[in-house]
């Protein structure tokens, strides 16, 4: 089954086919920085690093940019606020943002942008945008003339004399009719300005986007991403500039992951339920925050709630009894690790365990395929978990079969960016926090094992101790022995 996203602009699911054979284009919009990152920009942004994850594990070449927005209407009203620069607060907020992504695992873009370093160049994009009769210049300003672009709306699917009458429209009545937008905006005291060839002032948001992307790839690209609260104006408007100035499609696909409620209603300042994603890092784990977004589809609106919250982590608690097992049996692996070629050609065989290998990477393959279809791929992770234990995970013999089969598992969870590892019943990572060491520690236990099968008591009675002595807990099961770190600072050297 080949990829298939669901295309905005077509509204149906379409055959992912890059542009360049295996090379893909991503522009993802990012904040405008002048306050901190909240909620519903993690689910945003977590969604597009599953995006480049599982376009990366499936062969392709991913060259993904993402823009900041530091000089625009409401940067401007907050640097005043706090009587900053605009040019501070926007790197402050800019590097507030990917410090949080960064504690998420957000993997980094090629490439972040701040729009302030290209009005040079946006301004040669409006510039253009005159020549070609799709702008006009009224008192230092210059708006895209709407009418003048025959398909307009394509993409939210509004009919220009609806959005005429949309709320959203400004009023003004040196426009040739209200739908049209600000290209460029003539200076005002207290603002940052530009020199251009309509007089000093700024560019407006929506060039923004076009001319960087156009800068950096030159032409259409693969994938336009953001938000669903994008699609108009923003996408819209940038679709129109980047015909009208470059004579091109903005980009082949447009994805827009849904909005987040909190409690059942909009987010709001007011309302007193805006959470900023540090807020939520300082109560819960990033990994427990992704398990709970990525149990929802990203076109399917979600309802941010604490118990939500609280079954991810019953859930990822789940997952890290398993990897528990798994990383006593195969080694855990550095993040972004895959099979090697021989593992890989392994799985060709009939053996249970690659069985269950290749009916796990199956299901998630298709689910994933059926346009990022995250809550099912977490399913078949989870349903692997499962037949794992009926078929005896804690004792089975290890062979290539058995330890590439628990491998697939671990890779799969890394396509997901879920950092799935060993722990206590308190949450305490079980590996890295001892002085043991994971492997001495294994191989304890598996001695200890030895001694009880042959009975020798004392030397299994002695094994526990020394363990129970280095902040290890021993729990002995028909199935085998498991064990976990009860005391981290247990067994740590002090030098």
């Amino acid at each position: 089954m080949a990829l298939r996203i669901y295309n905005t602009m077509s509204r149906t699911k379409e055959e992912f086919v890059p542009l360049a054979r295996n090379f893909v284009r991503i522009y993802t919009c990012g904040l405008t920085v002048y306050d901190y990152a909240h909620i519903g920009h993690i689910r945003t942004y977590l969604f597009w690093d599953v995006v480049r994850r599982y376009l990366t594990w499936k062969g392709y070449d991913v060259y993904a940019i993402i823009n900041n927005t530091d000089v625009d209407d409401k940067n401007i009203a907050r640097a005043q606020e706090l009587g900053v620069p605009v040019s501070v607060l926007g790197r402050y907020f800019a590097r507030a943002f990917y410090k949080d992504m960064d504690a998420f695992g957000v993997t980094p873009y090629a490439l972040d942008c701040y729009a302030s370093e290209y009005v040079p160049e946006m301004i040669e994009t409006i510039k253009l945008i005159i020549e070609n009769g799709y702008g006009y210049e009224v008192d230092g300003d210059v708006f895209f003339e709407v009418a003048k672009y025959p398909d307009y709306g394509q993409l939210s699917h509004h009919k220009l004399e609806d959005l005429i009458a949309g709320e959203r429209v400004e009023v003004d009545p040196r426009k040739r009719s209200p739908a049209d937008f600000a290209l460029w905006k003539a200076a005002k005291p207290g603002e940052p300005t530009w020199d251009s060839p309509w007089g000093p002032g700024r560019p407006g948001w929506h060039v923004e986007c076009s001319t960087m992307a156009y800068y950096f790839f030159g032409g259409t690209y693969d994938i336009k991403g953001g938000a669903v609260d994008n699609i108009f104006p923003h996408h819209e408007n940038e679709i129109a500039q980047t015909w009208a100035a470059y004579g091109i499609p903005l980009a082949k696909y447009f994805m827009h992951p849904e909005h987040l409620l909190v409690e059942g209603t909009k987010m709001s300042k007011s309302l007193g339920n805006f959470i900023t994603a540090r807020e939520l890092l300082a109560e819960w784990e990033p990994t427990v925050i992704r398990l709970f977004f990525l149990g929802m589809h990203y076109r399917t609106q979600m309802n941010f709630t604490k118990e939500g919250l609280a079954g991810a982590r019953t859930s990822l608690e789940k997952l890290q009894q398993f990897e528990t097992v798994v990383s006593q049996r195969v080694p855990t692996k550095p993040e972004g690790w895959v099979l090697t070629p021989d593992e890989r050609a392994r799985l060709g065989s009939d053996g249970l365990w690659i069985k269950l290998a290749r009916e796990l990477t199956a299901a998630f393959t298709e689910a994933m395929d059926d346009d990022f279809n995250t809550p099912r791929a977490l399913a078949a992770l989870f349903s692997f978990v499962s037949e794992a234990y009926r078929q005896g995970v804690e004792t089975a013999g290890e062979d290539l079969d058995f330890t590439a089969a628990l491998e697939t598992w671990q890779e799969l969870t890394a396509v997901l960016g879920l950092r799935v590892r060993p722990v206590d019943l308190t949450g305490s990572r079980a590996t890295g926090e001892n002085a043991l060491g994971e492997r001495l520690v294994a191989a304890l236990v598996s001695r200890r094992e030895q001694a009880r099968k042959s009975r020798d008591f004392v030397t299994a009675d002695m094994l526990r101790d020394i363990l129970n002595e280095n902040g290890i807990q021993l729990e002995d099961a028909p199935s085998g022995t498991r064990w976990k770190i009860t005391n981290p600072s247990k067994g740590k050297r002090n030098d």
